[in-house]
């Protein structure tokens, strides 16, 4: 059976990292399968279970209620620790077709909690063989072929693919030699090992893809830029990105907190942001640990500088709210700098972060100042149309493929928690190169290539699969 739309929901989950896929038939009036990779926070939003509940009740309007494959990155607790209470919000028991998982087994347990994959098998969502690792060093992608030799995941008519880019990176030479070296296995006790290994994974769909870096390290994008380099076509039309580990400085540059990250480093980080060459960028943060950090914001950089969306209660030309922790010299014209610490400010940059208003009784709602990411200086805030109307503390973004018409179109949305209201709406310039959620059907004047990009016009959320066998073939990069 034919696909239609996909829909990839960028979850608010607070402190942590969620991605949902809903992936429908060509009439798109069914949903046929879901993904979900990671499930975890270590510090909830207010809408966190009303989130979760939303992806429940849509796998729940399956005709057999499946996630037909869950990829965890890593074993931290802000990607795995929210999966429990995900599957006990359903009233009909949904299976899962298979499970990804990056690092050791046994980091899985959490304390006296269940070691979630064992609880997938102990409670019969799947067995032990649908539970895989790939191998040390691992990466689908030949080098010499520059393309992908094998997927983690496909959808059972073939159109869907995941891709792992690299994973499991432990001495960073990735190879696509199946076997090459064994899953990690009692190394993994500190933090940034623990990270390292984490799933960088590609999901691919109508020639478009999108990269989910759960909390990739230096040391994994360096050992995924390495196998790219000398240029690839695999990302031509990339949607959108999650920024690796919620936008830490520290892991991103491999450099502690009170130092500045080296050239060196700074220009791999640059190199693989380049590869990946996306669209749009997703943050999953919360306001702690320093996440997400401006200048790892700066590195990674939407390909696309016009405005797609705006929040439509703001008073300023085509902006939204971004939230992040100042680590830039910004030039201000009053000559004050706010302290470098966390701020939401006002942007027309294609990032979109789940918190999106400031939940500290120090600030006021209105944001601090206003900044496109890559410039030097800030302006000051415009704020909201009508300063008694509260903005949403978090937000969810939806990134859709529409199969619908023609020819492909990319669709952004901002809702206020999954299910709820659509606070974003089309831009006021002339034209966008991707359209937003309320503009369907207006045309752009930058065309990316078979598709299009825009606002969302109206609520996304429209009213089982056949799992697949397994012909994975581990290589390492």
């Amino acid at each position: 059976m034919a696909r239609g739309n996909m829909i990839v929901s960028v979850v608010d989950v607070g402190q942590g990292q969620c991605t949902f896929v809903e992936i429908y038939n060509s009439a798109n009036t069914k949903i046929v399968e879901t993904l979900l990779f990671d499930c975890g926070t270590d510090h909830p939003s207010a809408e966190t279970q009303n989130n979760l509940q939303y992806i429940a009740d849509r796998v729940e309007l399956m005709d057999t209620p499946t996630i037909d494959c869950i990829f965890f990155s890593h074993s931290d607790n802000d990607h795995v620790s929210l999966t429990m209470d995900l599957l006990k919000k359903f009233t009909t028991k949904p299976a899962v077709g298979e499970v990804w998982y990056g690092g050791e087994y046994s980091l899985y347990k959490k304390g006296k909690k269940d070691n979630v994959l064992d609880y997938l098998v102990d409670n019969h969502y799947c067995t032990i063989n649908d539970i895989q690792t790939p191998d040390a060093d691992c990466t689908d992608y030949s080098k010499k072929r520059k393309a992908y030799e094998y997927y983690l995941w496909e959808s059972s008519d073939h159109s869907v693919k995941v891709h792992l880019l690299g994973g499991n990176v432990l001495d960073g030479k990735l190879s696509t030699d199946p076997g090459t070296s064994p899953p990690p296995k009692k190394r993994l006790r500190y933090a940034e090992p623990k990270n390292r290994v984490s799933l960088v994974c590609g999901l691919y769909y109508a020639g478009t893809s999108y990269v989910i870096c759960g909390d990739a390290t230096f040391k994994t994008m360096a050992a995924i830029a390495k196998v790219f380099e000398g240029g690839t076509s695999v990302f031509g039309s990339n949607f959108m990105t999650t920024l690796p580990h919620h936008g830490s400085r520290t892991t991103g540059f491999a450099v502690s907190s009170t130092k500045s990250a080296s050239p060196k480093n700074k220009a791999i980080v640059k190199a693989f942001a380049d590869i990946v060459n996306s669209m749009t960028i997703s943050i999953s943060a919360y306001s702690m640990h320093s996440h997400p950090s401006m200048e790892l914001m700066n590195t990674f950089l939407p390909t696309i500088g016009t405005p797609v969306l705006k929040d439509k209660r703001l008073k300023g030309k085509n902006l939204h709210h971004l939230n992040g922790y100042l680590d830039l010299d910004l030039t201000f014209p009053t000559g004050l700098r706010p302290i470098k610490t966390y701020h939401i400010f006002e942007s027309q940059s294609n990032t979109y972060s789940t918190q999106y208003s400031n939940f500290s009784s120090l600030f006021s709602k209105k944001a601090r100042f206003k900044y496109n990411l890559g410039g030097s200086s800030a302006q000051k805030a415009d704020g909201p149309i009508d300063s008694t109307t509260p903005l949403n503390k978090f937000a969810c973004w939806t990134f859709e493929i529409d199969t619908s018409g023609s020819s492909n179109s990319l669709e952004i949305g901002g809702y206020t928690r999954l299910g709820g209201t659509l606070f974003t709406g089309p831009t006021t310039t002339s034209k966008a190169s991707i359209l937003s959620a309320e503009e369907k059907g207006e045309q752009m004047e930058e065309t990316i290539p078979v598709t299009q990009v825009r606002t969302r016009e109206r609520e996304i959320f429209r009213p089982a699969s056949s799992l697949r066998t397994m012909r994975y073939h581990q290589q390492t990069i």
